[in-house]
């Protein structure tokens, strides 16, 4: 069953809307329908009036079961806390009945303001850099080392058909003057082998030995057919401790290709088209990689009988029988990163079960902790008022949220592809549905769901105005990618 299916089995009393939604982090989104045509009705207390006394149009009353137990828990341990948030405490029974758990996970600002930390840049430097990019690139490069503390440590690598360590893993303070001429000495030429680039700025880091923050930051205008590697490599990377993000430069990359490398790595992907984005996104790497207090955090997810993991988005999930292991990455201080965990349930009525589950991170300069998430209960009924009761409206404006940014990125893809009419069908697909969630929300939420409507709609127009080589339709949709990359480890709207 599909999340809008779901969603329109939804019953609203008094016409209004059931149940209050918390818009967390200015950024969620609820797809809220009104009760399908020929739904049951609710029964009504008659009124019985006397000649004296003229008949008040009155609500019906309605009889529910006893509240249904909580959907919501939070946990903390050093430096990290958190909130797991289930979409129900009460599903109705039967086979394949969707269900969301919704991890939220904030890392504390720690007493050392700036973390110790070894950045590798690894750019490329092929043919098609020639002439302002190329010289953008370096700028930024350079602004990067100068903004820099003496004690952090830098690599850095260039790639085209063959990659160079050119400066092997060093204090920032020792390279702070020959670094920039070395970068500046860099011609363009060849082709684009981005695994060779990444592959060498994982071995860079090879030479770090202490309890630094590692990160890479991969610059590239180009593409070549080597994706699964990349992200096989980004993917290894992030299991070893390493963020990976990606940074396409220009309007010739492929978002496709460059987005999924950073996902793959637990890391960022920016597009940038000028000087300016191009320093701002290596600002915060930078800010980020100093303000990393977690490390290898991993959300461990016990799914009992009857319930069945389905996906995870956010984190990479590793299924061993009935535990599920979701890899989240490094964490930087007060910003939250979310993990929304997609199940099916198969319970008979009055059956229920238990989800138990921990995380466990490193902290960084510190030990090894784990923090045990309070247990919450899930029983089926076959009762569709109580199952109404117990949503979680915030879980399913997160699922929601996740579902409307997957289908943009296939429109992103299916646009690049030349596929107009499909990507213009999946895009209108998701502004129905965020108008149709809009009329019903309360007022904040409304407002969200009309920025992210607003904002397909924009790109749509852009898709429908111009071709797919256009610099207006590729510009449009790599920001489009860039955005709905990120939603779905935190709000990007």
């Amino acid at each position: 069953m599909l999340i809008r299916d779901w969603f329109a089995t939804r019953r609203i009393r008094h016409g209004a809307t059931a149940g209050v939604v918390v818009l967390a982090t200015g950024g969620l989104f609820l797809l809220h329908a009104n009760a399908a045509p020929g739904a049951a009705r609710e029964p009504v207390v008659p009124i019985l009036a006397t000649p004296e006394v003229p008949v008040a149009v009155q609500p019906p009353v309605v009889v529910l079961p006893a509240a249904p137990g909580p959907t919501t828990v939070t946990f903390s341990g050093p430096q990290v806390r958190g909130t797991l948030a289930i979409s129900d405490s009460r599903v109705l029974a039967g086979r394949d009945q969707p269900f969301y758990a919704d991890v939220t996970l904030t890392a504390e600002a720690s007493a050392n303001a700036h973390a110790p930390l070894a950045l590798v840049v690894v750019l490329d430097t092929s043919g098609s850099m020639e002439g302002e990019k190329l010289r953008e690139a370096k700028d930024a490069v350079k602004g990067l080392v100068r903004d820099m503390k003496d004690d952090d440590e830098i690599a850095f690598v260039h790639y085209s058909d063959s990659a160079e360590v050119v400066q092997p893993l060093t204090a920032v303070g020792e390279v702070r003057r020959s670094l920039p001429a070395r970068v500046d000495a860099l011609q363009a030429d060849g082709g684009t082998a981005i695994p060779l680039g990444l592959a060498a700025g994982m071995r860079a880091l090879d030479a770090e030995t202490g309890n630094r923050v590692r990160r890479i930051v991969l610059v590239s205008d180009g593409l070549d057919s080597s994706r699964p590697r990349s992200e096989q490599l980004a993917k290894k990377s992030a299991e070893k401790g390493i963020t990976v993000s990606s940074m396409g430069i220009g309007l010739d990359f492929d978002e496709g290709y460059m987005g999924g490398l950073a996902r793959s790595g637990h890391g960022n992907f920016g597009f940038v088209n000028d000087a300016p984005t191009l320093a701002a996104f290596l600002e915060r790497e930078l800010l980020q990689t100093a303000t990393t207090t977690a490390e290898s955090t991993v959300v461990h997810l016990h799914v009992p009988s009857g319930v069945r993991f389905v996906k995870a988005t956010g984190a990479d999930a590793d299924v061993h029988g009935n535990d599920v292991d979701l890899r989240v990455g490094a964490l930087f201080a007060n910003e939250p990163k979310r993990v929304l965990v997609q199940m099916a349930t198969d319970l008979g009525a009055g059956s229920g079960v238990t989800l138990a589950s921990t995380v466990s991170w490193h902290s960084v300069g510190g030990e090894p902790a784990e923090a045990r998430i309070p247990a919450l209960d899930l029983v089926a009924s076959a009762n569709a008022d109580e199952v109404a009761r117990g949503r979680n409206e915030t879980v399913f404006a997160r699922a929601t949220s996740v579902e409307a940014s997957e289908r943009q990125l296939e429109a992103a893809e299916a646009y690049a592809a030349g596929d107009t009419g499909r990507a213009n069908g999946l895009i209108q697909h998701n502004m129905t549905a965020l108008k149709r969630a809009a009329v019903a929300a309360p007022a904040a939420v409304a407002q969200a769901l009309t920025a992210q409507s607003d904002s397909y709609d924009k790109t749509m127009q852009v898709f429908s105005k111009a071709g797919p080589r256009s610099a207006s339709g590729q510009v449009a949709a790599k920001s489009a990618a860039a955005h709905n990359l990120a939603n779905a480890s935190a709000s990007a709207f």
